[in-house]
Formats: structure tokens, C-alpha cells, sequence
């Protein structure tokens, strides 16, 4: 008896000491993270390397999102690897040295004790500047905890390594100091076991960019002593990141042979390391940041996605893929930590955002994945002067008829068909954008993108109106066709949806998969003006079930987590769809009908995320109902005031605030000019009427439950006001004759 005792006592103490990380830990494979930094795959493609062509043929590759908090640079990037969040850094704040090495008139050690109050081992690396880091990351918008994926590693008893730089100079000038890879490899203190990120992994050479050059062979030798050391090795080539910094200062051509040279020398290396490895080593070769990118954030229309190569026991030849994108190739950082503790039998911490990588067993194609990422950045470049145009032709469009109507002198027979059919050009405008950019040819060109969008809409609004034969039907054709193709895109995966000009960047990253904000907005304002207009046609008793049904099938379509995936968009569909059937069967709302709609919101969106939770948490209500159990109810505070911080700077700096202001301010003038025909307006078309309001509620919602924030509301209404427009003129004109 006392024997047994005793074994339970010993069990229930094992139990109590060992981690839930140490006891979910399995004995796997290493992992080794290989910086080639500052390339694209065209770079790759280009230098045509034998050892990295083969590598390619029989590996997963992808493109990765490398965009960190706001924008890209490489302490931001390598940050956002090692916390498995997107990170912010200022460049002064990155400061990593080998323990033994000076630091001013002490050594680096002893700068960080001061710094930190705590010691670190000769052996050890360290980022002097971590308290730095913590506090440019305390904005109060996520949970963010620095090096949280060698912490993680730490806890479950592994260890981690980094190895080399890419300084620009041998001198210890800060600016030259490029080290930026430690972050991937450091803990929450800033400590990596085990390194060597010194000068002596340098060579002077005057036929390489800044003088120096990579020392392969101590590289090789550093590397075979810390592979049997660490679990999880971080090595930076350096020789790129040189080269591209220096391109700065040589002609075109002499700055791709400086990297196509790096990229042949650092091929070399990764097979040299492979061949040093165990068969069940995974190869992470990835460059962080895209050319140009280095210790500052990069500019707006240099950013790019770069290309990330994974080979080992469970990634073959194939494509990259992870729940964060749910896009074949693509992938982001965030998605790295996740991917190291998978591989090692390691659950990742649930504030860590990101989602393993796994494969897609296919022919892979590295030509096809830079297409993409060119036609990516064209995109970019074109989207500001496409919505823009967008914005100013409907705005001028708007202001043209509302002149008409007031001096109803104006109104003829040339007049109202120009007009109407450029009201319908312009809600043509959006979904036809949806398809335009789908050539790639034309993806970088903004100008011919927006006239051949422009040609395509006028086309489009011209057969509109030689078809008609009743003054609904132009409205609901326009509105059946947007509602009816963007829900079969969504269906099929939303193929439309991603980089393109009313859809989402994935070189921002905001959204991968599902559907964006403004295409939600988009399909909502559609709806409703399409259920509107066919209670109006149609005035019987399968008028408002049908409705019932359309309002349904779109919020299903927009909230289910393996469709849409759109939380706000839930809400503002839910919200915008129960205003518009209360309104369909009494004449006004109540307190009571909102509460009404504040249930309905609850019971959808509870539904939604329930099936998301139990379905394994891959889209953001799931996640933040994890985060929200195990951190407690300050995330929401947190994810709210996120939302306001980026509501306030669209709001402030966005032309979709101004369009939303004229449309508000011409919708205030028709009512008064002419005297009472928007009045009447209403009271004849009574599904424009409970359309009307209905958009208002869920431009509210939209705007005060998503991060686009007042895009939704004038998205919404770039529907509402051309079609109020279009039936006052109709209205007008007819009576005028």
C-alpha cells in the first residue's frame, strides 16, 4: 500500500514540474532558418543557380508576405519571426552583438547587464536594445511579447542559435552594424544560447560591394558547432543584403552581378549545411525583406512579397500554403514560429497569430509565383488611381444630374440617357474592376487598367439601357448581376477578391481569403437595393419570404468562417438586412425593433464563431474567442481600440471620407431642390425607401465594427445615391414630357 502511495505522490510531482509544452513535446527533427535576404524570385530565376534549382524542384516554395507592423524593414521583419506577430521596431532600438565582443570602452556583456539586470554567458549573444523593443511595441494594439518563439523553445528544454551578419563595414560604426537576424533567435530577454554574429565571419575583399565579403568557411565551421548544439539555427548569408545595399551605387548591371554572385555563395552554403544535416533537419530559406528594404521602413511602392523555400521530412515538392492565407503559395512570417514548433512538437502560444505552413503536393512553378508577385505589385500601384477615378467620375457624375434636376430646362431626351447611362457605368464600375486586373500585361499600367474598366462599364450600362422596358429594371439587372457573381466567387474561393482593385493587397496583408470590406460592402448595398426593388415589382405574398431568403443567403455567404470569413461584415449584414424586413411589414423602427437587430447580430455571429471554435479556430472570431479564454476580456478592450486607431486615420486621411460627406451633403440638397420630388420620390418607390435607411444602419455598423471604417458606409452609399438620382430624373423627365 505504501509502495503505491508512494508511486502516486512521485507521478503527481512529475506532473506538476513538467510544462504542458515539455509534456505535448515530441522528439523531432531541428530546424534551420537560412536568411537570403533582399531577393525575389526573379533574382532567383536570373541567377540561374544549379544547387538552387534543383533545391527548388524538390521543395515547397512559396511568396511571403513580409510586411511587419505598418511597413517592412528587417529588424521589423526578423522581429515579427521571432514574437510570431507583426512587429514594430525603430531601427535605433536594434543593437546585437557576441557577448565578448566591445561595446564602447566595456563588452557587450556588460552593457547588457546594465541595461537589463541580468547576465549573459560568453557563449551567448545579445540584443542590447530589448527594452527598447518592448517599449516600441506598447501601442496597446496586440499582446506582443519579443522572441517568443526561443522562449517557447526554451520552456520545452530546446535551444537556439544564430550565425553571421550582413554589416556593410568592419569597423563597429551603429550604422553599419546589420545583425538584425538575432531577433528570429532570441528569447524575451534578448538572449540567444548560443552565436557567433562577430567580425570575424567577415573577409576583406575589394571586388565585393562595401569591401567585404562572407567568410564561408568559418560560417561552415560556426555552423557544424552550433548544429550539434541547437535545435532551432538562424544563419544569416549577408552577402545578398550587401549587395542589394549597394546597389544603390552601381550601375544596373553591375548591381545584378553582385547578386547573382551572392546568390551562387550562398546556394553553395545551403548545400554544404544540408549535406552536414540529419535526414529529419527542416530547411527554412526565406528572404525577409524585399530589395531595398534595410534598417528603415520601406517605402510604399518598393514593397513586394519575396520568396521562402521549405524542404524537410514533411515538405516535399510542392506549394506553400497555411490557414493565415489559405492561398496556394503564399504565405507570411507570421506564419515561421508556428511552423518551428509544429515541426518540433511544440503548441504554439495562443497570442502568436500566425498558422503553420504545410504543402500542397504539386508541380511547382517559381515562374509562375514571381507573375503573381509582379502583377501583385503592379495592382498595388494601379488600385489609388483606379478608386480615385472611381470616386471623382461618380462624384462628378452625381453633382452633373443634381444641376439637371434642379433646372429642369436641362432635362431632354439626349440629357437623361447620358445621364442614366453613366449612373449605371459607374455601379458597373466596381465588380467589372474585379476582372479587369485579371490582366496581368496591363496589371502595372493604372491608366489603362482604369480606361479599360471605364470602356468595359459603359458597355456594360449601354446594353442596360437598350434592354429596358420598365424603370426598375435597369436597377435591379445591375444589382442581380454584382449580388449574383460576387456570391459564385465567393463560393469558389474568392479567386477574384485578391489582388484586385476592390478586393485586398496581399502585399498589405490585411485579408487573404474570404471577402474583403469593400467588396462586402459592395454585395450588401446590392442586396438590399436588389430585395428593395423586387418588393416593389413584385407586390406578393412570395415577395418578402423570397427577400427573407436573398438576406440570409448573403449574410451566410459574408459570416461563414469557410466562405466570407468577414466578422464585421457579419455584423453590418445582419444589422442592415433586419432593419430593411422590419421595414418591409411597419413604417417605422422602434427601440425595441434594434434590440430586435442586436439579437440577431448575437445569435448569427455566436453561431458563426461556435463553428469556427469547434472547426479548429482558423479565421479571426474563432482566434479571438481563444485569446479572449485564455487572456481574459482586456483583448476586447485591446481589439477595440485597434479598430478606433485605424477607423481615426482612415477617417482622416482616406477620399472615401469626402465622398462620403458630398454624397450625405447632395442627398440633404435633393431633398430641398427641387421642392419635395425627394419626397415624393420615396413615398412612390417604397422598396428605395426601406432601402434607404436600411444602408444607413449598416453604413453605422460597417463603419463602427470594421477596420476599413468609413469606406463601408461610402461604399454603400456610391449605390443609394446613383439610384435615387437615376429614378428622380426618370421621374422628372416623364412628368416634364
Amino acid at each position: 500500500m505504501q509502495r503505491k502511495v508512494a508511486i502516486a505522490v512521485l507521478l503527481i510531482i512529475l506532473l506538476l514540474f513538467l510544462t504542458p509544452q515539455a509534456l505535448q513535446a515530441k522528439p523531432e527533427g531541428k530546424v534551420v532558418f537560412i536568411l537570403m535576404d533582399n531577393v525575389t524570385w526573379e533574382d532567383i530565376i536570373a541567377a540561374n543557380d544549379p544547387i538552387l534549382n534543383d533545391l527548388v524542384k524538390n521543395s515547397s516554395i512559396g511568396l511571403l508576405n513580409n510586411r511587419g507592423f505598418k511597413m517592412p524593414s528587417r529588424p521589423r521583419n526578423a522581429l515579427s519571426v521571432g514574437s510570431g506577430l507583426r512587429a514594430e521596431g525603430s531601427a535605433a532600438s536594434f543593437e546585437e552583438y557576441n557577448a565578448t565582443e566591445p561595446y564602447g570602452d566595456e563588452l557587450a556583456m556588460d552593457a547588457y547587464a546594465l541595461r537589463t539586470g541580468k547576465k549573459a554567458s560568453k557563449h551567448q549573444v545579445v540584443e542590447l536594445g530589448i527594452a527598447s523593443i518592448v517599449k516600441d511595441n506598447e501601442n496597446g494594439l496586440q499582446e506582443f511579447v519579443p522572441g517568443l518563439l526561443a522562449s517557447t523553445l526554451k520552456q520545452a528544454g530546446r535551444s537556439t542559435a544564430v550565425i553571421g551578419n550582413s554589416d556593410t563595414s568592419l569597423d563597429y560604426e551603429p550604422e553599419s552594424c546589420n545583425r538584425e537576424a538575432v531577433a528570429i533567435a532570441m528569447d524575451s530577454n534578448g538572449l540567444v544560447e548560443y552565436g557567433d554574429v562577430g567580425k570575424d565571419l567577415l573577409l576583406r575583399d575589394k571586388e565585393y560591394p562595401f569591401g567585404i565579403r562572407t567568410n564561408y568557411t568559418k560560417l561552415k565551421q560556426r555552423y557544424e558547432e552550433f548544429y550539434n548544439k541547437a535545435d532551432f539555427i538562424v544563419v544569416d548569408l549577408g552577402d545578398t543584403t550587401r549587395a542589394d545595399l549597394y546597389s544603390r551605387y552601381a550601375f544596373k548591371n553591375q548591381a545584378s552581378r553582385h547578386k547573382n554572385r551572392a546568390i551562387h555563395a550562398g546556394a553553395r552554403f545551403i548545400k554544404q549545411a544540408m549535406d552536414f544535416a540529419s535526414n529529419d533537419t527542416t530547411f527554412i530559406i526565406a528572404s525577409l525583406s524585399p530589395p531595398g528594404s534595410n534598417k528603415y521602413p520601406l517605402k510604399l511602392e518598393y514593397e513586394q512579397l519575396t520568396p521562402i523555400i521549405v524542404h524537410g521530412p514533411a515538405f516535399g515538392r510542392g506549394n506553400l500554403i497555411s490557414n493565415t492565407t489559405r492561398r496556394e503559395g503564399i504565405v507570411t512570417t507570421i506564419d515561421i514560429a508556428p511552423t518551428v514548433l509544429s515541426i518540433m512538437g511544440l503548441q504554439k502560444p495562443i497570442n502568436m497569430s500566425g498558422s503553420s505552413l504545410y504543402s500542397i503536393p504539386i508541380k511547382v512553378d517559381e515562374k509562375g509565383l514571381d507573375s503573381f508577385n509582379q502583377s501583385a505589385v503592379g495592382i498595388k500601384g494601379t488600385r489609388r488611381t483606379a478608386v480615385l477615378a472611381y470616386i471623382y467620375i461618380q462624384l462628378a457624375i452625381c453633382l452633373l444630374a443634381a444641376l439637371v434636376l434642379a433646372f429642369r430646362k436641362m432635362l431632354n431626351h439626349t440629357t437623361v440617357t447620358l445621364l442614366e447611362t453613366l449612373i449605371f457605368a459607374t455601379m458597373a464600375y466596381p465588380l467589372l474592376s474585379f476582372y479587369t486586373t485579371k490582366f496581368a500585361s496591363l496589371a502595372d499600367k493604372g491608366f489603362i487598367v482604369t480606361l479599360l474598366t471605364l470602356a468595359a462599364s459603359l458597355v456594360f450600362a449601354s446594353i442596360l439601357m437598350i434592354m429596358r422596358k420598365n424603370v426598375l429594371n435597369p436597377v435591379i439587372g445591375i444589382t442581380a448581376i454584382i449580388v449574383g457573381v460576387l456570391s459564385i466567387d465567393a463560393l469558389v474561393g474568392a479567386p477574384s477578391f485578391i489582388n484586385s482593385i476592390f478586393g485586398y493587397d496581399p502585399i498589405r496583408g490585411a485579408r487573404f481569403y474570404g471577402i474583403g470590406n469593400e467588396g462586402m460592402a459592395i454585395l450588401i448595398a446590392n442586396t438590399l437595393l436588389l430585395y428593395g426593388m423586387l418588393l416593389e415589382k413584385y407586390r406578393n405574398k412570395w415577395a418578402i419570404p423570397t427577400g427573407l431568403l436573398l438576406c440570409l443567403a448573403i449574410t451566410f455567404i459574408i459570416g461563414f468562417p469557410k466562405i466570407g470569413a468577414n466578422t464585421g461584415g457579419t455584423i453590418t449584414a445582419v444589422f442592415a438586412f433586419t432593419v430593411m424586413l422590419l421595414l418591409t411589414v411597419k413604417s417605422r423602427l422602434t427601440v425595441k425593433d434594434i434590440l430586435v437587430a442586436f439579437l440577431a447580430v448575437v445569435l448569427v455571429l455566436g453561431g458563426f464563431v461556435a463553428y469556427d471554435v469547434l472547426h479548429g479556430a482558423a479565421t479571426h472570431m474563432g482566434k479571438t474567442v481563444n485569446l479572449i479564454e485564455t487572456e481574459g476580456f482586456a483583448q476586447i478592450a485591446m481589439i477595440a481600440k485597434r479598430k478606433l486607431a485605424v477607423n481615426f486615420m482612415i477617417l482622416r486621411y482616406s477620399t472615401w471620407s469626402y465622398f462620403l460627406l458630398f454624397a450625405l451633403g447632395l442627398l440633404i440638397f435633393l431633398w430641398f431642390r427641387p421642392v419635395g420630388v425627394l419626397k415624393g420620390l420615396l413615398a412612390n418607390h417604397k422598396g428605395l425607401s426601406i432601402a434607404i435607411p436600411a444602408s444607413i444602419v449598416g453604413g453605422i455598423a460597417g463603419f463602427a465594427f470594421n477596420d476599413s471604417g468609413i469606406l463601408i458606409p461610402a461604399i454603400m452609399m456610391s449605390y443609394i445615391i446613383p439610384t435615387v438620382i437615376y429614378l428622380m430624373i426618370w421621374e422628372q423627365y416623364h412628368s416634364k414630357g
